[in-house]
């Protein structure tokens, strides 16, 4: 007896050739919310997705690498990839995902970020301890430290986790949330923003800048480190 229960829509609907890999990352996570997927689900093959989506094999390979970094699939090779167990909430916030998929080279998405990155650093400022100093000071000295061993995927993640330190600071859950939510996105593409030394240098300059101007309260001179800092970002962003 056919069941009357109606099947969710599928969000595996071919897709356009702009903005590719966002697209397929966003029929994925869709898929996921709606139930089409359920957690701890083999996903479809690799050849059954560049069907339905309509996609080439590096594109959805390229998403796939993203979905993984994220923990919203486990890539077992030579089993195939599964919907993660436990998933972030931030890859299923309306707000976090609008902002984590939304073109970087963006004027619009520059200045959120930059504006974000103000407010962050004049709330930081205004409650850091010497304790916090400290710690950040500390995470510096580590980035070089990963950076001149050769673990430059180590380095970008300490570069992600210096920006959550100085979140934390704030001692405000949803700063805190909002930042980890992107920064834990754009931390996939530190690695290629210091690819040389003399790029890593300019980077740790700009770290350094930052945690001056909390130590010493310098309110006047944020504004100059988070434009130096954004400009030196999506400059490498948009060479890649």
């Amino acid at each position: 007896m056919p069941s009357d229960r109606k099947k969710p829509a599928n969000a595996l609907s071919p897709i356009d050739n702009s903005s590719i890999v966002d697209k397929i990352i966003d029929r994925i996570v869709k898929a996921i919310s709606t139930g089409q997927f359920k957690v701890g689900e083999k996903l479809p093959s690799e050849f059954e997705l560049m069907e339905e989506l309509n996609v080439g094999r590096n594109s959805l390979r390229e998403a796939m690498k993203i979905l993984s970094a994220l923990g919203v699939v486990d890539i077992r090779r030579g089993d195939g990839t599964y919907v993660c167990d436990h998933i972030a909430p931030t890859v299923f916030n309306p707000i976090i995902y609008s902002i984590i998929f939304q073109a970087e080279s963006d004027p619009d998405m520059v200045e959120f970020r930059e504006c974000m990155e103000e407010m962050v650093l004049r709330t930081a400022m205004k409650k850091a301890t010497d304790g916090d100093i400290v710690h950040l000071s500390q995470i510096i000295k580590d980035i070089r430290k990963a950076y001149e061993s050769g673990d430059k995927e180590k380095a970008a993640y300490l570069d992600y986790k210096f920006h959550v330190a100085i979140a934390d600071i704030c001692g405000n859950p949803y700063i805190s949330k909002l930042v980890n939510g992107i920064y834990e996105i754009f931390s996939l593409s530190i690695e290629d923003t210091i690819n040389t030394q003399e790029l890593f240098d300019k980077a740790e300059g700009y770290h350094k800048e930052i945690l001056r101007c909390i130590q010493e309260k310098d309110v006047k001179s944020i504004d100059a480190a988070v434009e130096k800092s954004m400009t030196f970002w999506h400059s490498k962003e948009n060479e890649s």
